[in-house]
């Protein structure tokens, strides 16, 4: 397995989906979105997967702990589970939290609302949950098992968990014009970054995988000198 860090100023290069003329038609202007990632190939096995998720939560622990990089950011997961069987009983009894707590530990994370949604007969549910940088191992595994429904966004902000503010983002970045069901990272950072906030991304294909960071290029600075051999 091979891994190395690298940061592009122009977000708009790496990204076929990031389109300046749909940045235009969504906010009247293009931002200057920059992207930091943690790259790894060579991945050929369960054990290489989870020693590379491994490797990115001490990165970003330790970028946060011991650098003080983001110490004024507190730390969001972002989810939305949905489902077309409107009368589910069990889907509506688990919603977000009760399916994930099957899973995992979410004991150490602040749990904001579920808000409810419905559209093109689809029911969803999505809520934020607070969380420490010491728990990111665990949520870097949440949202690398289903990165169309999961997230993580960093923010200097305090209304994350709020309901209004939960189903905005919901239908700004994943019911707004999107039939797939799938959280629109392009979106989302255009409704975010503007805010000072970084938004986490989840990408794998075969034997890569690859965790980026968007932010506005004036922010870069949080990123200088973080990597494998710092």
């Amino acid at each position: 397995m091979k891994y190395w860090t690298e940061f592009t100023n122009d977000a708009f290069s790496c990204f076929e989906w990031f389109s300046k003329d749909e940045a235009n038609k969504n906010i009247g202007y293009i931002p200057n979105l920059s992207v930091f990632s943690i790259i790894g190939t060579m991945i050929l096995s369960t054990d290489d997967r989870e020693l590379f998720l491994s490797l990115c939560s001490r990165l970003v622990t330790g970028s946060t702990v011991d650098k003080a990089v983001f110490n004024e950011h507190r730390f969001y997961l972002f989810g939305v589970v949905e489902t077309d069987n409107l009368n589910s009983k069990i889907f509506k009894y688990q919603k977000l939290w009760g399916k994930l707590k099957r899973e995992y530990n979410l004991d150490n994370l602040t749990l904001g609302p579920e808000v409810e949604y419905i559209v093109d007969e689809r029911l969803c549910y999505a809520s934020i949950a607070e969380f420490n940088v010491a728990d990111i191992y665990k949520v870097i595994q949440i949202i690398s098992s289903n990165p169309q429904k999961y997230t993580i966004i960093g923010s200097k902000g305090q209304d994350y968990k709020t309901e209004r503010f939960i189903k905005t983002l919901l239908e700004k970045v994943y019911i707004d014009g999107d039939k797939e069901g799938e959280i629109d990272y392009f979106k989302l950072s255009l409704v975010s970054c503007p805010k000072g906030d970084l938004v986490f991304r989840w990408g794998s294909s075969s034997e890569e995988y690859e965790l980026d960071i968007f932010t506005l290029e004036e922010n870069k600075r949080l990123f200088d000198d973080i990597s494998f051999k710092s």
